[in-house]
């Protein structure tokens, strides 16, 4: 699962440029999008960045952390499923998931996340990351937009690469900057996705524990590595 994600201090308008050089068409940005929430500590049912498909046009907007499927007619908060994360293996049949599976995917841009580890009850935080050429990772996801026009999301997990297996049994989907467009198009058929996507960033994971997060705690202190006493 992945139940954190850090965004840094890069504003919104810096994700954007950076996105911009890896796609086909230059995306645009939805002024009246709720604000994303920032920092080094965002959860679930917070606002996040997302880029997805709008019509003809890429639209670089933000969706709520926690999916609530087109067809659900309550409030938000009166869904109970807990859906802010999907499996890839299984999301393009779940009836939860296989609208926006076809027609709403999306890309989540953050700096990182963290996934707990050890006993259930000292578990401990691990921030991790990759080594790449952009200071931005970009989390493949599922959106939908609802009645009222709130968009909500899903971050779409995989069977974890072999350097961090001994963290957690899943990790998020990350998308290669060549993947951007044919994700968020369509493009990119199931069976390629289910089997492929994300797969091949065994060795560019970088990872730390860190100290131990509250739910409100926030600041890149949160990233730096635990100080172990010798």
């Amino acid at each position: 699962m992945c139940g954190r994600l850090v965004g840094g201090s890069l504003t919104q308008a810096q994700m954007l440029d950076i996105l911009e050089g890896f796609l086909y068409g230059a995306p645009v940005a939805d002024g009246d999008a709720p604000q994303a929430q920032a920092g080094w500590n965002i959860k679930p049912t917070q606002q996040i960045n997302m880029l997805c498909q709008d019509g003809s046009e890429l639209l670089f907007t933000t969706a709520r952390w926690w999916f609530v499927p087109h067809w659900f007619k309550g409030d938000v908060k009166d869904w109970k499923q807990t859906t802010f994360n999907a499996r890839i293996e299984t999301a393009a049949e779940k009836p939860t998931f296989r609208t926006a599976w076809k027609t709403a995917r999306c890309v989540i841009p953050a700096s990182g996340y963290y996934e707990w580890s050890g006993p259930r009850n000292a578990r401990q935080p691990n921030y991790i990351t990759l080594e790449t050429n952009a200071p931005l990772l970009f989390f493949a996801g599922l959106f939908s937009r609802l009645r009222d026009g709130t968009n909500t999301c899903t971050l779409l997990t995989r069977a974890p690469a072999e350097q961090i297996a001994h963290i957690h049994t899943r990790m998020p989907v990350l998308l290669r900057q060549d993947e951007l467009t044919p994700w968020i198009s369509g493009e990119m058929t199931t069976s390629v996705a289910q089997n492929a996507l994300g797969a091949g960033w065994d060795g560019r994971f970088k990872f730390h524990q860190v100290n131990k997060i509250g739910r409100d705690d926030d600041g890149p202190e949160l990233i730096e590595p635990v100080e172990r006493l010798i």
